[in-house]
């Protein structure tokens, strides 16, 4: 493997970390163009050396699948990096997802494997761009939570008043549970909708019942 040889696989890995690492740069994620840039160079220097190490010590087997599971290995720990536990759900799942895509585009690229990188980033820019604009449009399923503390009362006609406004919104219950004292009721909801909850009247109105003292309502999952 010559120099220039070299030199072209990592210009490679280069654009094709790029291309990806542009795309999370523009959409401002954790991690961006620099990151994605430097993990697929650093995957196809890993490959590089493996590959000219047979080359320049014949006596020495060079085993490239360790090289790649070791690449795996250590790209799992940066990736654990960008996600983040929110109380709303979790984020920057596809981010990690990318910073994985791009150290395997870097493994490709070291084994001058250009065609199917070429075809793999092009399908990941697909993914990233058309299917984002798609699955907003989706009718997908979304959970919640919902938590109404109210003042003593009946509990079935509070339960009865909370369905009905629910229900009267396309929200469906899930699961309940509840619990009475002195003090007053607590009623914790799981809630399924058919279709993105953009607006939260359904909440505004079980707060306006009487008797009720809060009201929160928490996304259950989520991916930003």
């Amino acid at each position: 493997m010559t120099v220039a040889d070299s030199a072209f696989r990592l210009l490679a890995a280069f654009i094709a970390g790029g291309i990806v690492g542009l795309e999370r740069q523009i959409h401002g994620r954790p991690a961006g163009l620099r990151t994605h840039i430097l993990v697929s160079l650093g995957a196809a220097v890993a490959v590089i050396a493996g590959v000219h190490a047979e080359q320049v010590l014949p006596g020495i087997s060079i085993d490239t699948g360790r090289i790649i599971a070791g690449i795996i290995t250590g790209i799992g720990f940066l990736g654990a990096g960008t996600i983040v536990k929110y109380r709303e759900g979790v984020g920057g799942l596809t981010t990690a997802a990318c910073i994985w895509f791009v150290a395997m585009m870097g493994v490709l690229c070291g084994f001058a494997f250009y065609s199917l990188a070429g075809i793999a980033t092009a399908a990941a820019l697909l993914v990233l761009l058309v299917l984002d604009v798609l699955e907003d449009r989706l009718p997908l399923a979304s959970y919640w939570k919902l938590t109404v503390k109210s003042d003593p009362k009946p509990l079935e006609l509070f339960q009865g008043e909370c369905s009905r406004i629910l229900k009267a919104r396309g929200l469906h219950v899930k699961s309940s549970t509840f619990r009475v004292s002195d003090s007053g009721i607590e009623l914790n909801l799981v809630l399924r909708s058919k279709r993105r909850v953009t607006d939260f009247k359904a909440a505004e109105l079980i707060g306006e019942l009487s008797g009720v003292n809060s009201v929160r309502w928490a996304n259950r999952s989520g991916e930003w």
